[in-house]
């Protein structure tokens, strides 16, 4: 083996630094080679980033100590090269390695032990390890597993494959339209856009309004599949409600004394399921910042967080920035973005720029105050982009959704006024 090698340390802090997403910084025939480190031993991380940085054509854009938070962060930047430090008891690092393999086959898994044994090598490449490298790290040997990537021609492969993409929608104060936007946002994916599949999920234990909104009876729920005997692809198609516009929905029970206590543990395994099933999965989270809700968090391409022009509203919005931003989130470009429900048009007593002023963020949207319309569809079970797709709310929530999956907005089938909005009155039942 070469000469072990040190580099300078770099200037991340204990979580690492999250850079541009990971099939952005290998688009392209030119773009740098993306690379995500999982690497428990804050020196060993410091000097493997400063070495690679030193490689032309590679790019660090992200970096975490703890395995389930590195692979979790894995699945969001989708880097090309994944580097997992392996434990000394490594059957559980393997497993999650393995499992993240699956859900993204463009990554190439580089596996770092302190011993090559046949029987780990044969277990790294069941779990789809491209490379198992001894430690202390050998620049020279890293330098060969990374070039044989680049030969390998999987980087232009991964340069058209599109990642499933995990969307929520959340708010920390109730009652601002969560769940009419989410189940919305569905529809009109499903129907306006032409996603071949997509899933709306309710994890909102407490009110639990996504069937009602969408029109159905939850003769099926999550609660049926945690009672479930064992849990696996089919038993969650099993409880899933199939809606007229083609999306299915994980709901609650109708009866909040059916409803079964939920684990975080048992929350990632349900989205990662669905993730794997279905391209484009529409979260209905609850307003809390819990266990459940961070395992939601983590897992989600996109959070989508609703405010009202309202001084309340305003003030949550504010308070779940900041702890977006503590658990860096906002370091992902586009991960968090502000959406305007309920908008007036610029009535109302405080302006768009001034919520841009207190948030320190632009609204990524605003969705049109359209009250009789809205309840009505609420109250009939009759998502808006479906029953009244050209409304001018139903046309803000399509372009949102379009935006969103960067498509092209559907065109309009008629005209209507200029003038752009939100949702009048929206209850989230």
């Amino acid at each position: 083996m070469a000469e072990n090698w040190n580099g300078p340390k770099g200037p991340s802090g204990p979580n690492g630094g999250d850079g541009a997403n990971g099939q952005d910084a290998h688009a392209g025939g030119t773009a740098a080679l993306s690379v995500l480190l999982i690497l428990e031993d804050d020196v060993s991380r410091r000097i493997t980033r400063a070495a690679l940085e030193g490689m032309p054509g590679i790019k660090v854009i992200g970096e975490r100590a703890d395995l389930r938070n590195g692979l979790l962060l894995a699945r969001q930047l989708r880097p090309r090269i994944v580097l997992l430090d392996l434990p000394p008891g490594y059957e559980d690092a393997l497993t999650a390695a393995g499992n993240f393999k699956l859900d993204a086959p463009e990554s190439a898994l580089f596996l770092l032990s302190n011993s090559l044994d046949p029987q780990l090598l044969l277990r790294a490449i069941r779990a789809g390890a491209q490379e198992v490298l001894k430690k202390p790290l050998d620049r020279a040997v890293l330098q060969e597993a990374i070039e044989r990537v680049t030969r390998s021609g999987a980087a232009r492969s991964a340069g058209v494959t599109q990642a499933r993409s995990i969307l929520t929608v959340f708010s920390n104060k109730g009652g601002v339209g969560v769940t009419t936007v989410a189940a919305n946002l569905a529809v009109a994916m499903k129907t306006r856009l032409e996603v071949e599949s997509v899933a709306l999920a309710d994890f909102d234990q407490a009110s639990g309004d996504a069937a009602n909104v969408m029109g159905l009876r939850a003769e099926r729920s999550v609660s049926d599949l945690l009672r479930a005997q064992r849990f696996d692809s089919a038993s969650l198609h099993m409880n899933l409600l199939r809606h007229v516009s083609g999306v299915s929905v994980l709901a609650q029970p109708d009866d909040l004394s059916q409803v079964e206590p939920i684990t975080p543990a048992q929350t990632g395994e349900i989205l990662d399921a669905l993730s794997s099933s279905f391209e484009t999965v529409v979260v209905d989270a609850p307003h809390t910042f819990d266990e459940v809700s961070l395992e939601i968090f983590d897992r989600s391409s996109t959070i989508l967080v609703l405010v009202e022009l309202s001084i309340p509203s305003i003030r949550g919005a504010r308070r779940a920035l900041e702890v977006f931003d503590r658990l860096h989130y906002t370091s992902v470009p586009g991960r968090i973005q502000i959406v305007v429900n309920r908008y007036a048009g610029g009535r109302e007593f405080i302006t768009l720029e001034q919520l841009h002023e207190t948030l320190g963020v632009r609204p990524f949207a605003t969705i049109e105050n359209d009250y009789r319309r809205v309840f009505a569809s609420v109250n009939a079970g009759r998502p808006l982009c479906l029953d009244d797709p050209d409304s001018v709310s139903a046309r803000d929530l399509t372009a949102l959704a379009a935006r969103l999956l960067k498509r092209d907005a559907p065109a309009k089938t008629e005209e209507r006024p200029a003038r752009r909005g939100l949702f009048g009155r929206m209850v989230s039942r």
